[in-house]
């Protein structure tokens, strides 16, 4: 907890509270400073500390990035914002803060997972009113696609399907040449799960990732 209270975070809090943090959340471990996280399967789970207002306030943020993809930097899909949190109520604050993001959030924080509870987390998030691109679902078979198992991906794809089928063509998918070859491209990425493992392995090594922990994804 934060002992003496400034109007700014110093540099000093801003580890005090990745420390507070992390005492809750004990399943996710510093990455650096600002930043917690754990990995299970192909997916790592975040905790970000947004600071804002000239370091006035932070924002946690809860999301989750697919090794499944390469990319030059960790993503951002599922994320949940939780309440902005001056210096002056940190300590009151994050411990409430950090288990509702726990609660909240769409792929658990802590212990093993099946691939049917990812699987359900991707279904809640679906249910928002306010989606915009189809990367979480593209990010849903490729999981799948990872596991190798073959009723999941089944499963996967047909749910992806039924869903997108009646998206505007010409707004989501005028650069994959419409939404059948775009399925079919996707359906083909995810056919070759050791390829699938090939690329997460190279990302974790990328991004540095090896030695935060890792939870069993069993399926």
């Amino acid at each position: 907890m934060i002992e003496k209270i400034n109007e700014q975070y110093t540099t000093n809090d801003k580890k005090v509270i990745t420390n507070d943090w992390e005492e809750i959340l004990k399943a996710l471990k510093r990455h650096k400073n600002l930043y917690l996280r754990n990995r299970v399967g192909p997916l790592v789970i975040n905790v970000h500390l947004k600071m804002g207002g000239m370091n006035t306030f932070y924002t946690p943020i809860y999301y989750v990035h697919n090794l499944c993809r390469e990319s030059p930097q960790i993503t951002m899909t599922l994320d949940i914002e939780g309440r902005m949190i001056t210096p002056q109520k940190h300590n009151e604050m994050y411990a409430v803060e950090a288990e509702n993001l726990e609660k909240q959030a769409y792929i658990p924080i802590a212990n093993n997972l099946s691939i049917d509870e990812i699987i359900e987390g991707y279904k809640r998030y679906f249910v928002s009113p306010c989606l915009a691109s189809y990367r979480e679902y593209e990010d849903l078979v490729l999981v799948c696609g990872w596991t190798k198992q073959k009723q999941q991906i089944e499963y996967a794809l047909k749910l992806i399907y039924d869903k997108l089928k009646s998206w505007p063509e010409e707004r989501y998918f005028a650069e994959t040449n419409g939404f059948e070859n775009w399925f079919k491209c996707l359906e083909n990425r995810i056919r070759n799960g050791d390829e699938l493992n090939e690329i997460v392995n190279a990302e974790i090594e990328k991004h540095k990732l090896r030695k935060i922990p890792e939870r069993k994804l069993i399926f």
